[in-house]
C-alpha cells in the first residue's frame, strides 16, 4: 500500500463570486520555510489580489524563471 506524505492547505470562497471558488494544495512534509512562503504567494495571487499587495505583504517575490520567461516571451513576439 503506497502512503501519500503531505498536507493539504484548502482555502474555499462562500458567496457568489467569479473569482476562484476554492484553492486545495497538496504539500510535501519536507517542504522548507521558504518553498511554503512561495506557495502562500501563489494562493494570494490566484485569489486575486494584487501584485503590489502580495509584495508589500510577503517582500520581494522570488522568480527563479524570471530571465528564462522574458526569452520565452521575446521568441514569441519576434
Amino acid at each position: 500500500m503506497l502512503i501519500d506524505n503531505y498536507d493539504k492547505l484548502i482555502y474555499q470562497r462562500g458567496g457568489k463570486t467569479k473569482e476562484a471558488k476554492a484553492i486545495d494544495f497538496k504539500i510535501p512534509n519536507d517542504m522548507t520555510c521558504e518553498e511554503f512562503r512561495v506557495i502562500c504567494i501563489r494562493m494570494a495571487l490566484a485569489l486575486g489580489y494584487h501584485e503590489n499587495t502580495v509584495r508589500d505583504t510577503f517582500g520581494n517575490i522570488p522568480d527563479k524563471n524570471k530571465e528564462k520567461d522574458k526569452k520565452q516571451l521575446r521568441l514569441l513576439l519576434d
